[in-house]
């Protein structure tokens, strides 16, 4: 009988929260305590749609000991629905997002709807306006940050300071990517080409390529000294070739000894070439004066400036190959004696000093063509001059002239 009465008892106390437990049924519930209905609603005795609390609603505590006085009062039905609270949460989340992404100052409050559409509103509201400033935070820091890349790598070419001003139509975010980017752009190219400027010392200065240890870990850094290096050490190479060659043009041309024994071995050929060219050019010179002094002089004359015995050799042999001069010196006087007026044949119009070989010898068979005809009326005019005296004189005479010098 004991048992009953405590089996009966731990009942009663047990009974409320079998209650309790019965009537709820499942949900999440908002700050109030109540949710909207969606599924198995006729089951827990609702609507599809339909506001209610759990448990009466309230979010008080109760006694750990119920008073059997005490009754539960039902709170009174919301007069909105979810669908209310979800057409207010897109229509706030639009507009939020709009307002976000043009950075306009937060307005959470609509005059449209009712309770549940407002609340719904200011949730999406405020999830749109983040989402949409976010947006375009992000937007301006990746335009002024590609835009930043580029005026840098530019500014630094073109020599301009890498202090920069903001620009005030601009947002604080672009701004902000901008300068960091610009910054990071002009100290990255100016790197670069001091790594280039590194090179084209190294490569000027014909030493053998070594990159930096700090230059060889960035592909880039090195890829700019080595191209550098070889523009440098080609540039040097060329002004060596060419001064080499100048040198030894001029050692040629003066026919002095070669001076190969102290030359950079790169350099030893290029030397030898000019001085070759030098030689040939003194040949070609001393045989063209050579050439011209046979128009001056009826036989070879040694100059004192050709104190070399290959110069000798080259002078003497462009005397020896004017053959023009040979055949004024062998037609010119006849020409002279045996005309009555000045000619000279086309090819003798060589130059000046051709012209006057010419001339001369011309003019010394004209003379003695005066002469002989001058003898001739002192014969006719019966003066008593043998014929045999004036051949045999003219004959001299003619003789005398031709082996006059000019």
């Amino acid at each position: 009988m004991k048992k009953l009465l405590v089996a009966f008892i731990i009942v009663l106390l047990t009974f409320p929260y079998f209650v309790s437990t019965t009537l709820a049924h499942p949900g999440r519930t908002d700050s109030n305590g109540g949710h909207t209905c969606r599924t198995n609603c006729a089951k827990w005795g609702y609507k599809t749609g339909e506001y209610h609390y759990h448990n009466g609603g309230s979010s008080r505590s109760t006694s750990s000991t119920p008073s059997s006085s005490q009754k539960s009062t039902p709170s009174p039905k919301p007069t909105y629905s979810q669908a209310d609270v979800d057409n207010g949460r897109d229509s706030g989340k639009t507009l939020g997002y709009e307002d976000g992404y043009s950075r306009e100052n937060k307005n959470l409050n609509t005059t449209v709807g009712n309770e549940g559409y407002k609340k719904g509103y200011i949730a999406g509201y405020e999830a749109g306006y983040n989402e949409g400033l976010k947006k375009i935070k992000e937007e301006d820091t990746v335009a002024g940050t590609t835009l930043g890349k580029s005026a840098g790598k530019i500014a630094y070419e073109k020599g301009e300071s890498r202090e920069i001003s903001p620009d005030s139509a601009k947002s604080d975010d672009w701004n902000s990517a901008y300068k960091a980017e610009f910054s990071k752009s002009f100290d990255r190219e100016k790197r670069i080409d001091n790594s280039g400027q590194a090179g084209h010392e190294l490569g000027y200065s014909l030493v053998e390529l070594e990159v930096p240890s700090d230059l060889a870990k960035d592909e880039v850094l090195k890829t700019a000294f080595v191209k550098h290096y070889k523009t440098g050490y080609e540039k040097r190479i060329k002004e060596e070739n060419d001064k080499h060659l100048k040198i030894g043009n001029r050692d040629g041309y003066d026919l002095s000894a070669l001076a190969i024994d102290s030359l950079d071995n790169r350099f030893v050929e290029t030397y030898k070439q000019g001085y070759e060219e030098g030689k040939l050019k003194r040949k070609e010179d001393t045989i063209a004066e050579g050439y011209q002094s046979a128009f001056v002089h009826m036989k070879y004359k040694e100059t004192e400036s050709n104190d070399h015995p290959e110069l000798v050799e080259w002078h003497k042999e462009g005397f020896g190959s004017n053959e023009i001069a040979v055949q004024i010196k062998e037609t010119a006087f006849e020409n002279g004696l045996s005309s009555s007026e000045y000619t000279i044949p086309k090819e003798y119009k060589i130059n000046d000093q051709s012209i006057a070989l010419y001339d001369s010898m011309f003019q010394d068979g004209q003379e003695e063509r005066a002469q002989e005809q001058k003898k001739k009326v002192i014969y006719t005019a019966g003066i008593g001059i043998p014929v045999g005296g004036i051949a045999v004189g003219g004959y001299l005479l003619r003789k005398r002239k031709v082996k006059k010098s000019i």
